[in-house]
């Protein structure tokens, strides 16, 4: 009897940790996607999990079997993932919005694909942003920040354990705030490029009304633009790279707080 109750505490802990880790990679910018084969993204997961699971313990409570509790208990751990996962990618959110700014500005906001990570359309910029920002991504360890978030998120969030507080949903909409901050500080150096185009196109347009302003504008705008971006990737590599190193600190808070409620 005692060998089953150890076998069945076991397979909990298991099932525990694979909900978590299941829902904090779905939620990730790459991993998430539906480019990733869905068989990829289990066998992920299953791996992680058995890694992580000689770590984990708990005590299950007696009424734990009650389809109620355990619903809601595996429900916390599925918010505690996606919590963890949306913040995450609310990182490359930034990124995506600063390249269809920068392709409104430029004038490529007519020529659009389908982003296979997003699945859906983007512009041209956007997709040049956000193949830069995956290899950055990768180079500052950013795939090793998750795994360390995912780790310490069973120290300070027990299974079973996930508490709502009333700073979680500042701190989530102060993210959300950065998210927007930052996407304008990576699309800023094109975007006061492009506005010096169109206020010396206007001008030119007062000055000489023959001059057809909409055709003119095209090119020129579009090969400041590109200058402007080449010029600038050192300064848009560095912001990006602060905001990757910056969710370190913003994760360690929300699992603070979904920890201690």
């Amino acid at each position: 009897m005692l060998q089953w109750d150890i076998a069945i505490q076991q397979v909990w802990q298991f099932v525990v940790v694979l909900v978590r880790t299941a829902a904090i990679l779905s939620a990730l910018p790459l991993l998430g996607g539906r480019i990733v084969p869905t068989r990829i993204k289990i066998g992920m997961a299953a791996a992680i999990s058995v890694i992580l699971t000689p770590i984990v313990t708990f005590t299950l409570s007696p009424d734990w079997l009650a389809p109620g509790y355990l619903v809601m208990a595996l429900a916390a751990e599925l918010f505690v993932g996606l919590v963890l996962g949306l913040a995450m990618r609310l990182v490359m959110a930034a990124v995506e919005l600063a390249g269809s700014i920068l392709g409104f500005q430029v004038g490529f906001a007519m020529a659009n694909v389908l982003d296979p990570v997003s699945q859906v359309q983007t512009p041209v910029f956007g997709q040049l942003m956000t193949v830069l920002a995956t290899l950055l991504y990768f180079q500052v360890d950013g795939h090793l920040l998750v795994l360390l978030a995912l780790g310490s998120s069973f120290q300070l969030i027990p299974p079973f354990g996930a508490h709502l507080s009333g700073p979680l949903l500042t701190d989530v909409t102060g993210l959300i705030q950065t998210t927007y901050q930052t996407g304008l500080k990576l699309a800023f150096p094109v975007m006061a490029a492009t506005f010096l185009v169109h206020l010396t196109m206007g001008v030119l347009g007062r000055l000489v009304p023959q001059m057809n302003i909409l055709l003119t504008s095209f090119p020129i705008t579009i090969s400041i633009g590109l200058i402007v971006l080449g010029l600038g990737l050192p300064f848009i590599a560095l912001v990006f790279q602060d905001s990757v190193l910056g969710m370190e600190a913003v994760l360690w808070e929300l699992l603070q707080e979904l920890g201690h409620g």
